[in-house]
């Protein structure tokens, strides 16, 4: 078959599904990109995506956009269009793949539906999908946030297919790196942004009510938001408890993980949230708030537990939990041997698997992580 992924920007989250798919017989992918990878990318630590055997083309011209689509006009292509609000490209392709005999799926996270822009939103979506996602063959949506998204958008239920962004295979830590667990508390990690909509205000105010204080949080990041995290720690007691160090190379990462019993990601909104994929794959359990996609790979208790978003009082509950529960190497290696499913190979299987029954019928494929 041949595929090809239109996407905004060539970012590292689909690099290695593509690799996966290009590398297997008789498959061939070509990933056009909007632009290249972001600067602001390359600043935060993360690596040029590498999708090798895959063509790249970035900023493709029409002559180059209508033969990749005139070459693609037969039943053996598949076309993913990876998100369409805001993306010129994929509004200007989708159009043109109408009338492709090849499928043309949908890849793409849900919408925040909160306030009054939560409901612009959802107007929008609801307007793609009678003018652009009748186009549409099935979609691919980002975790069962994404799904119910879709559904209340009024796309097609049984064409709508809970998926997984895929992060790179875990870099083996080296034991002389950066970070070196000193003692024996138990040790929380958040690795993000530091902004508003990562709510690590709500994170601290739950840790400040728990009664141990037999655990440290590391968080490890950079962004506007900074002082007032920093702000609410020392306000709640909490400034030897809590250390803040700014953003690092996505390649050393391994040497946090490999010290942390816990990963935290408390966002009020995250579409998917792929440092949960990361953890999984160091052996991490995860906490995440249920406004995060990625909660979709927290479905067994002793992979992680999911909160209700800017709560307080239920992630005081959860963490209790956790940090009782402290570390425990069988879990971390249970974790790891599980997270193949959440892997590039098993991802891109189960990507044909879907293609092959929007076009055969017969059993409608269940994700590898569930």
């Amino acid at each position: 078959m041949n595929f090809t992924f239109w996407v905004k920007m060539l970012g590292p989250h689909l690099a290695a599904l593509v690799r996966a798919i290009a590398s297997m017989s008789g498959q061939t992918v070509t990933v056009v990109a909007e632009s290249d990878f972001s600067i602001k990318l390359k600043a935060k630590g993360l690596s040029e995506p590498d999708c090798s055997p895959a063509r790249v083309l970035i900023g493709p011209t029409d002559t180059e956009i209508n033969r990749i689509i005139e070459a693609g006009n037969n039943p053996f292509s598949v076309h993913f269009i990876n998100g369409l609000p805001g993306i010129t490209l994929n509004r200007r392709v989708l159009r043109r793949l109408s009338k492709s005999r090849g499928l043309v799926g949908l890849l793409s996270e849900g919408s925040d539906n909160q306030g009054i822009k939560g409901l612009t939103r959802w107007a929008r979506y609801c307007i793609d999908r009678y003018t652009l996602g009748r186009n549409l063959d099935f979609t691919l949506a980002m975790g069962q946030l994404g799904v119910r998204w879709f559904q209340s958008v009024g796309y097609d239920s049984s064409r709508i297919f809970p998926f997984a962004y895929v992060a790179e295979s875990p870099v083996i830590a080296s034991e002389h790196g950066i970070e070196n667990k000193m003692d024996d508390s138990f040790r929380i990690l958040y690795l993000g942004q530091i902004i508003d909509r990562k709510d690590g205000v709500t994170a601290i105010r739950a840790l400040s009510k728990l009664t141990a204080t037999n655990w440290r949080l590391d968080v490890v990041g950079d962004g506007p938001d900074l002082p007032r995290w920093k702000k609410t720690a020392a306000e709640f007691g909490l400034a030897e408890l809590v250390q803040f160090r700014p953003a690092i190379a996505n390649r050393e990462i391994g040497n946090l993980f490999r010290h942390a019993d816990l990963l935290l990601l408390p966002s009020k909104w995250d579409g998917w949230g792929a440092v949960v994929n990361e953890a999984l794959m160091y052996g991490i359990p995860v906490v995440c708030s249920d406004r995060c996609g990625a909660a979709d790979l927290l479905r067994e208790p002793w992979r992680g537990s999911v909160f209700k978003a800017g709560s307080v009082e239920s992630l005081q509950c959860v963490l209790q939990d956790w940090i009782k529960r402290g570390s425990n190497h069988e879990s971390s290696s249970r974790i790891s041997q599980w997270s193949s499913a959440i892997e590039a190979p098993k991802v891109a299987h189960y990507l044909i698997e879907i293609v092959e029954y929007i076009r055969n019928g017969g059993q409608r494929p269940s994700p590898p992580w569930y």
